[in-house]
């Protein structure tokens, strides 16, 4: 978001995130007994859904306790330190990175930033909404930003070996129901019908009501 008339810090160099979702993808491999991807085919359904649905779990308990205070640094660093390129610096997209500010600021991600034109705005409107200062911004934004991104990388490798077992147990010879998946892997059942319908589109599966009917 530069815009003329802000003078702007110095950039701070983002961690390697291809490398923190690499590393996070092995791990989440090694946790759930596959040493490659097409190792897939020798896992057993039943027990693969209670390994993945533990680490969302992990990875949603871990994004609950450290997204906020990256989002605090983050604010910190653009509000009163008017620091450039924090979006590459956190992993996000431009627009992820606007939602999170607006959710330091207003607690709606949704809410419109304000428009400023001069750094001595960008501080009395941080000053105005509440912001905090946070002492040794920079250093807790790196520590945080490495956090949140690698509990989503785990997350999302996670969920993509969640929908597979999903349907494998919803077709033969299993034929579960999302009721007796959700009751095994311990989750609620609308997570169940969710990855269902992802993994069902995914492999081409998947019938919208009204094209069936």
């Amino acid at each position: 978001m530069p815009k003329a008339g802000i003078n702007y810090g110095p950039r701070i160099k983002a961690p390697d995130y291809p490398k923190i979702a690499k590393d996070a993808e092995r791990e989440v491999l090694q946790e759930l007994g596959i040493h490659r991807p097409e190792d897939l085919i020798t896992k057993q359904p039943d027990d693969l859904i209670v390994k993945a649905a533990q680490i969302l779990k992990q990875a949603d308990a871990t994004l609950g306790a450290y997204i906020d205070e990256r989002d605090q640094a983050l604010a910190h660093l653009w509000f009163y330190e008017q620091r450039l390129g924090l979006a590459k610096t956190v992993g996000l997209t431009n627009t992820s990175y606007r939602y999170a500010l607006a959710r330091a600021m207003f607690g709606d991600k949704m809410h419109p930033l304000p428009e400023t034109d001069s750094n001595a705005d960008l501080v009395r409107i941080a000053e105005e909404n509440g912001i905090r200062r946070v002492d040794d911004a920079e250093a807790q934004l790196l520590e945080k930003a490495h956090i949140v991104y690698w509990a989503r990388a785990r997350r999302d490798v996670a969920v993509r070996y969640m929908q597979e077992a999903v349907l494998a147990l919803s077709e033969a010879p299993y034929e579960w129901s999302p009721e007796r998946i959700a009751e095994h892997a311990g989750v609620e059942r609308e997570l169940i019908y969710k990855q269902r319908t992802a993994a069902r589109k995914r492999h081409g599966l998947y019938i919208p009501r009204s094209a069936s009917a």
